[in-house]
């Protein structure tokens, strides 16, 4: 049996086996040593003979790690990656699929595939993307998302930033699938330090990431995760998402959202952006002075950027969602909020009794997450103290909105909850504003008025 004959009838007996999960016919190849020839033949100077033995070895590839690692340490890399490059597009996208199939199996096989030159030859076909068929771009969008995908650890960071060239023009592609993919890879490439996500800063790609938020939830999930990761990072970075004008279409988003997934990720974005910098720990070399003019000026700058979560008025939407929306997305809201009563200013924190939160502060009680409880019972307690001190002449109406909106019984009730810390904060909210002591001085005052009069 010819070499060309081998190849074509294992890759009819894998495809017909399924392969990806049945991986007898792989195993089968292993073992007679035949993945050596298939790799050999990826070097003869006949397109139809490579092109086959590539497929094969994509199945391979395609298979369990233990495979994948067979053939790499049968050769099969370099040559694939040299085939990326060939002339012939088909035999070209065959072997630009196989070799995402190894970079996407580990850390430490997509470093080989970098050692062997595996990025060079992505930009290379970045460089012809017009002349690529539609399918073979969609092929090559996987190719670096793989490449982007591990994070124990991540790629190095000056592969990152060729590979953030190459994705800032897949983004721009016409085609849905190829955006898709490329805009999941940015996810993966942003899901790291401030060093990495300044990366899709610097490249251009964000008000691509942007436009993508006026699609369906196919795209529009991974342009959130994109824009919350950048969110997560320094004030620069934060302050990138605000003036893209993510903030003010976030409720469009989520109202049109066909998945509750993705009113989570706009709560999560939220909540990132609110949440801004804590400041660094003070290093005793540092004066203490110039520590705390930067400590006090990241402040202000957290501040600002509550400040336009509120204008873009979504501590509406967080109310709303945190009301009817599902445990994850109440989960995510409620750190909203926590950040919010953390970090912002006496006159922000205001602005949410405006919004009347307590009915909706109350279903969130209803859940037995410690995590979520404290956040609420920190946003409880935070509302009750700001308007307690600047506007006192508003307390009891606040009081009567926790009585009436049922808190006040679930603040009862969790009295009796195990954890400390979830204790602690009710005890201190029910003692402060709640105790019998204070409802006798009312009492009292109010008699005192009477025989006064």
């Amino acid at each position: 049996m010819s070499l060309d004959q081998l190849t074509v009838g294992f890759r009819r007996r894998s495809t017909q086996e399924k392969i990806m999960k049945q991986n007898g016919a792989v195993d089968e190849v292993i073992n007679c040593g035949l993945i050596h020839a298939l790799v050999q033949g990826l070097s003869i100077p006949d397109e139809k003979i490579p092109y086959e033995c590539a497929w094969a070895l994509t199945n391979i590839v395609s298979g369990t790690s233990e495979q994948t690692v067979k053939a790499v340490e049968s050769g099969a890399t370099g040559p694939l990656i040299q085939l990326m490059m060939h002339a012939d597009l088909n035999l070209a996208e065959q072997a630009t699929w196989a070799v995402a199939n190894i970079a996407g199996d580990s850390a430490q096989l997509r470093d080989f595939v970098i050692q062997s030159s595996g990025v060079e030859a992505l930009m290379v076909l970045c460089s012809k993307m017009g002349q690529l068929t539609t399918s073979f771009v969609r092929t090559l969008a996987w190719t670096f998302s793989n490449m982007c995908r591990h994070k124990n650890p991540h790629a190095p960071l000056p592969v990152l930033q060729v590979l953030a060239q190459g994705l800032l023009r897949l983004m721009q592609h016409e085609d849905y699938n190829v955006r898709q993919d490329a805009c999941w890879a940015v996810s993966y490439l942003t899901d790291g330090p401030d060093e990495q996500i300044t990366l899709a800063r610097d490249a251009g790609i964000m008000p691509f990431v942007y436009k993508h938020l006026s699609e369906d939830d196919g795209l529009v999930a991974p342009a959130l995760r994109v824009l919350g990761n950048m969110a997560t990072g320094n004030d620069v970075l934060t302050q990138t998402v605000i003036e893209l004008g993510t903030l003010r279409v976030l409720p469009a988003v989520a109202r049109k959202a066909k998945s509750s997934s993705i009113v989570k990720e706009c709560c999560w974005l939220i909540s990132n952006v609110i949440a801004g910098v804590p400041p660094a720990r003070w290093d005793p070399s540092c004066s203490w002075t110039v520590w705390t003019a930067e400590a006090m000026a990241q402040k202000r700058r957290t501040q600002q950027q509550i400040q336009a979560v509120i204008d873009a008025g979504l501590l509406t939407m967080l109310v709303t969602i945190m009301q009817t929306g599902d445990y994850r997305c109440q989960f995510e809201c409620s750190w909203a909020l926590a950040n919010l009563a953390q970090g912002g200013t006496t006159r922000q924190i205001l602005e949410l009794t405006g919004e009347k939160p307590m009915a909706a502060l109350a279903v969130a009680l209803g859940h037995t997450n410690a995590d979520l409880l404290s956040n609420i019972l920190e946003v409880i307690y935070s509302l009750l103290t700001a308007v307690a001190t600047n506007k006192p002449d508003k307390l009891d109406a606040l009081k009567e909105e926790v009585e009436e909106a049922g808190v006040l019984d679930k603040l009862e009730a969790l009295q009796e909850n195990h954890n400390e810390k979830v204790y602690n904060q009710t005890y201190k909210i029910l003692s402060e504003y709640f105790s019998e002591e204070d409802e006798n001085e009312e009492n009292d005052g109010e008699t005192g008025n009477f025989y006064n009069f």
